[in-house]
């Protein structure tokens, strides 16, 4: 038997369900670092032509708009101290560095795409599921909470679309929203381009005005982070047990994967790269365990399941339809002991893949 795809039978037994689930796992860090190899391949395969496109548009959006930034803020300092030259190169809106870093072999960096990859998904997650809603749908929970919420759940719920609105702008495309340290990398890699674009124009003020337009890139990167907006308006909508499975599908069914996932995140007490690997591993039935662990009953995770499944192409229906019977009688205790592991710290849990793909060495006696 796979790890993507147990038979019902293993469902119903939740002594077998945590050997499943960490083989899940497994399978799931492997299909990521396939297609973080596969992002800049040609040939159609193992990532389907429009998440590829999708990731690709994004990451040159993102530099783009990291090297307008850096670019222009280096450039008035550079007026600032008399450097004319210097200013004009930087300022003359040549985008140089999306090329620059691919030639360089930068933009392969394993991190970076995974966030790229991840969030290309999320945005085309989002984009089928609007689709789907019906024009007389009604409000979106996000709306439903501005004008119908208390105090706290008006302006968190503000804050989120805020946030998701920033990573839209521009008639440039979607503009990425990483992790700190990884939009740090960018920002420096960026810097180093346009250092190199002046070549003699440059000098220790060009160097000087770089670094200062980086590091105040990089202070400003955690500002409308979506994942820490939407964790806000979960701890402002306060889910119980009795509402979380109608707040869950209502997100999905307003196009709010990011709520969705932090909804998720709060239920099983994950943090929201776990939670959001759950959503996106297609492969397996990891989010339905991960669903009745956060006590969801049959029916909403039918109907959460359906809507992903007509969302997102990967997914299987039908994988689905088998192990729901098995899942609803399951229960949310044996769910939760089956991906256990997700509450442990990413890097802890990633140590201890790394090393399982390892054998230890034998030693032989002196």
């Amino acid at each position: 038997m796979s790890a993507s795809s147990p038979h019902a039978s293993v469902m119903g037994d939740p002594a077998r369900l945590v050997s499943y689930a960490a083989d899940a796992e497994r399978a799931a860090e492997q299909r990521m670092a396939v297609a973080v190899e596969d992002i800049f391949l040609s040939q159609p395969g193992r990532l389907d032509d429009r998440t590829r496109a999708a990731t690709l548009r994004l990451a040159e959006a993102t530099i783009g708009a990291t090297e307008q930034q850096v670019s222009g803020d280096a450039a008035r300092a550079l007026m600032a101290v008399g450097r004319r030259e210097a200013a004009a190169v930087l300022g003359s809106n040549r985008s140089l560095a999306w090329p620059r870093l691919l030639d360089a072999g930068l933009m392969r960096d394993a991190e970076l795409i995974g966030a790229l990859i991840a969030q290309a998904r999320v945005d085309l997650l989002d984009e089928s599921l609007a689709a789907l809603r019906a024009p007389d749908a009604g409000m979106t929970i996000v709306t439903m909470l501005i004008e119908h919420g208390d105090t706290a759940q008006r302006a968190a719920a503000s804050d989120y679309l805020l946030a998701d609105g920033m990573r839209r702008v521009g008639a440039e495309g979607r503009r990425a929203i990483l992790p700190a340290a990884v939009q740090a990398r960018i920002v420096w890699w960026v810097a180093a381009a346009l250092r190199e674009r002046l070549g003699g124009d440059g000098g220790v003020e060009a160097d000087a005005a770089l670094c200062e337009a980086a590091q105040h890139r990089i202070a400003r990167a955690g500002e409308g982070q979506i994942r820490e907006a939407a964790a806000r308006l979960v701890r402002a909508m306060a889910p119980s047990e009795g509402n979380r499975g109608t707040l869950m599908v209502r997100a999905l069914e307003s196009a709010r994967t990011p709520l969705f996932a932090a909804l998720l995140a709060e239920a099983i007490g994950v943090d929201a790269d776990a939670a959001l690997s759950l959503v996106l591993d297609s492969a397996s039935d990891r989010l339905w365990l991960a669903l009745r662990a956060a006590g969801l009953n049959r029916d909403a995770i039918a109907r959460a399941g359906f809507l992903l499944s007509e969302a997102d192409r990967e997914r299987d229906l039908t994988m689905l339809i088998e192990v729901l019977d098995p899942l609803g009688a399951l229960a949310p205790d044996a769910a939760a002991e089956a991906i256990a592991t997700l509450r442990l710290p990413g890097d802890f849990r990633a140590a201890v893949r790394a090393l399982a793909r390892r054998a230890p060495v034998k030693r032989t006696g002196a």
